[in-house]
């Protein structure tokens, strides 16, 4: 099971962003009771952020040497959050509660997906005798794609079913028995739909293969 953490890395942060960032930091976890003693300390993070602004203020308009102190001042600055993030999320042992109060972003969890909705299904002929092209409207978030055949007349539990997964939207079915007639469906594929067992399949198309 995923848990949320502190976010330790600030390389994406706007350099206009980032002091105000670990200015925040600093604040929440100022006298906060959970963070009794921050490595580094907030007092060297509170003077790195002062060294980064005053250069970033100076690389505006400054020379390349202005903006190479303002890069070296920023890398400084993103180190010591990053040392103090791994301090938090190590003290606060998944606590959300902990890990909210310490300023620092966190990391989010992923949404379930849940039982995806029936994707439409288009069954062609192949360019082989045995052949049926299967095409497959998209849905968005599956990871794929159960397709679902049998011939005529089908079993009524779909465990009997001949069954293949398409990582995609097309694919082929192959040596199938020739002049016999056909039934597919498909269903879109998400990590909750496996674990129960539940697909939403699509109106079944029946096909005579050549």
């Amino acid at each position: 099971m995923r848990t949320q953490k502190a976010i330790v890395s600030f390389t994406k942060v706007r350099d206009s962003e980032l002091a105000n960032t670990a200015q925040n930091i600093v604040n929440k976890m100022t006298t906060n009771p959970y963070f009794t003693d921050p490595q580094p300390p907030l007092t060297t993070i509170q003077d790195y952020i002062a060294a980064y602004s005053a250069a970033l203020v100076k690389a505006k308009d400054g020379s390349k040497e202005d903006t190479a102190n303002k890069n070296a001042c920023r890398l400084t600055l993103e180190t010591a959050l990053f040392t103090l993030g791994n301090y938090v999320n190590l003290v606060a042992e998944n606590d959300v509660v902990k890990l909210e109060s310490s300023g620092f972003p966190l990391s989010k969890l992923p949404e379930p997906i849940g039982i995806l909705e029936a994707p439409h299904l288009t069954v062609s002929y192949g360019k082989n005798p045995g052949e049926l092209i299967i095409e497959i409207s998209v849905v968005p978030k599956a990871s794929g794609y159960i397709v679902l055949y049998s011939p005529l007349p089908a079993p009524a539990d779909n465990n009997e079913w001949y069954e293949i997964v398409f990582s995609g939207t097309r694919g082929t079915l192959t040596r199938l028995k020739s002049e016999t007639k056909y039934v597919i469906k498909v269903a879109a594929i998400s990590t909750e739909a496996n674990k129960m067992g539940v697909y939403n399949f699509s109106d079944p198309v029946e096909k005579l293969v050549p």
